[in-house]
C-alpha cells in the first residue's frame, strides 16, 4: 500500500543507523479469513522513518532488491508467501537481470507509469519470466488503462471513489478475471465493506502498520580486500589456495556466502564453505564475484565509478577474449583496477606498488603497456567516443562495439545484484 506520497515524501526521522545498516519495510496483504496472503516490501531510508524518502525511484527499487536478497534474506521477508515490489517506469522501460524468483515475487506497476512502447515490452519480459503483474493504486482517470491487458492483480485505492463508482470498476475489473486487493483498509467499518464489496485482499493500517526489518552489513578494509582480489588474479592458484585466500578474510567470505546462497543464483541446497562455492562458481566467475564485491567497499565514492570499473573490467576481458587470449583473467583485472585512483584518492603507481599484481597488469595501469594496456586504451577510448583510437589488434569494429554493449549489460546485471 505504498501511495506516491509514502514513496517521494521527503522527511528526516531520527535514527541511529550507520552506514553498514540497511532497512526493509514489510506490509502484509490478507485474505478474507485475515489469513496473509502475501506482503510488500517498502523502501525505508532509516528504522525511525515511517515514510520513504525517494528523490531516485528506480535506485530505490534496487535498494529495496538488493537488501532483501542478498542482506536481510528474502525467505525472512516472505516467510513462503509472495512478496510485492514497487517498479517505477525507469526500470520497466529498461528491465535488468535481477536476483528474484519468479514464483515469489510480484511486481508492482505504480499507478503513474503509461504503457509506453519500452514499458509495455518490459512488462511482458518480466512475465516471460514467471512474475505476476500488479497495478498499483489503479484509477481509470490516472491509471493507463491499457497496463490491465497485462495485469493479474489490481490494486485499488477505497477512500477516494464514491461506492456507486467503485463498485461499477469492480464490477468491469472482474469481468477481465483480475484479482482485487483494496489499500487503505484504515478501520473495521472499511474491511467489512470490502468484503461486502467482494475483494479477496485487503491490506492497511487497520489490518498492520509497515514493519521494518534491518540488516548489518559487514565492513572490510579497502587494502587487505584490493590485497586478496589481486593474489586472485594469480591463475596459477590452485583451488586449496584460493580457498584459504577467501577463507581469511571474513568479510569477503561472508558476502560470497551470502551471495551464493541467494535467489540470484537459486541453488537447490545451501552452499556453507568457501571450497563448495568454488567448485560451484569455478574458480574464474568467483575471482569476478569477490572483485565486484571488493568494489562495493568504495561506498562514499559516486556510484557511476562503481558501474564505469566494472563496464571496464567486462570489455578488457571481451576483448582479450575476441582477440585469442588464453586467460583473460588478467584483462578484467586491468578494466577493473583501472580507475582505484579515483575511488582511493590514491596515485595508480602507488597503488600498483602496495598490491601483489603481475607486472603485465602493472604495465598496464600505469603505462598503458602490452595487450592488456592496448585493450585498456580501447576500452578508454570508446567510453570517450575517440573513434579514431577505437583499435584493438586486427578486431573489426563491430566486435568492438559488441564488446562494449555486452560491457554494459554485464556490467548492469551485476550492479543490480550487489547494489546497496
Amino acid at each position: 500500500m505504498a501511495t506516491l506520497e509514502d514513496r517521494r515524501r521527503t522527511d528526516n526521522p531520527a535514527t541511529t543507523a550507520t552506514q553498514h545498516d540497511v532497512f526493509v519495510a514489510r506490509q502484509p496483504i490478507y485474505d478474507s479469513a485475515m489469513a496473509v496472503m502475501a506482503f510488500e516490501l517498502l523502501y525505508r531510508p532509516s528504522p525511525a522513518a515511517t515514510k520513504a524518502n525517494i528523490t531516485d525511484p528506480r535506485q530505490a527499487t534496487l535498494e529495496v532488491i538488493s537488501s532483501a536478497a542478498l542482506e536481510i534474506g528474502l525467505d525472512r521477508l516472505s516467510g513462503g508467501q509472495p512478496v510485492h515490489i514497487n517498479f517505477p517506469m525507469e526500470l520497466l522501460a529498461d528491465v535488468p537481470d535481477l536476483p528474484l524468483p519468479p514464483n515469489l515475487v510480484v511486481i508492482e506497476v505504480l499507478e503513474d507509469v503509461r504503457a509506453e512502447p519500452a514499458v509495455v515490452a518490459g512488462i511482458r519480459k518480466l512475465r516471460a519470466r514467471g512474475h505476476r503483474i500488479a497495478l498499483d493504486d489503479f484509477s481509470p482517470k490516472v491509471s493507463d488503462p491499457r497496463l490491465l491487458e497485462l495485469a493479474d492483480i489490481v490494486k485499488l485505492e477505497i477512500t477516494h471513489p464514491p461506492t456507486a463508482e467503485l463498485t461499477k470498476l469492480m464490477g468491469e475489473l472482474k469481468a477481465r478475471g483480475l484479482q482485487l486487493i483494496a489499500e487503505n483498509v484504515e478501520t473495521p467499518e472499511d474491511f467489512e465493506s470490502c468484503l461486502e464489496l467482494g475483494f479477496s485482499g485487503f491490506q492497511g493500517y487497520f489490518l498492520q502498520h509497515p514493519q521494518t526489518f534491518r540488516a548489518k552489513r559487514v565492513p572490510s578494509s579497502r587494502m587487505s580486500t584490493l590485497r586478496l582480489v589481486a593474489s586472485l588474479s594469480n591463475e596459477q592458484y590452485s583451488i586449496d589456495e584460493v580457498e584459504l585466500l577467501i577463507s581469511q578474510n571474513v568479510s569477503m567470505s561472508y558476502h560470497v556466502l551470502r551471495c551464493i546462497n541467494s535467489s540470484y543464483y537459486n541453488l537447490p541446497r545451501k552452499v556453507d564453505s568457501i571450497r563448495q562455492a568454488i567448485v560451484i562458481l569455478g574458480v574464474n566467475q568467483l575471482r569476478q564475484l569477490c572483485s565486484l564485491l571488493c568494489l562495493q567497499g568504495f561506498d562514499d565514492r559516486p556510484p557511476s565509478l562503481f558501474l564505469n570499473a566494472m563496464t571496464r573490467a567486462r570489455m578488457c576481458e571481451q576483448l582479450g577474449q575476441l582477440g585469442g587470449a588464453n586467460d583473460t583473467g588478467a584483462f578484467f583485472i586491468t578494466g577493473l583496477f583501472s580507475l582505484l585512483n579515483a575511488m582511493t584518492g590514491m596515485p595508480t603507481q602507488k597503488i600498483v606498488e602496495e598490491l601483489p599484481l603481475s607486472p603485465a597488469v602493472c604495465r598496464a595501469l600505469v603505462a598503458g603497456e602490452g595487450e592488456l594496456g592496448n585493450a585498456l586504451k580501447c576500452t578508454r577510448a570508446y567510453e570517450r567516443a575517440a573513434w579514431d583510437h577505437v583499435t584493438y589488434g586486427t578486431l573489426a569494429p563491430a566486435l568492438i562495439r559488441a564488446a562494449y554493449v555486452d560491457a554494459l549489460f554485464w556490467a548492469e546485471q551485476a550492479r543490480t545484484m550487489l547494489a546497496k
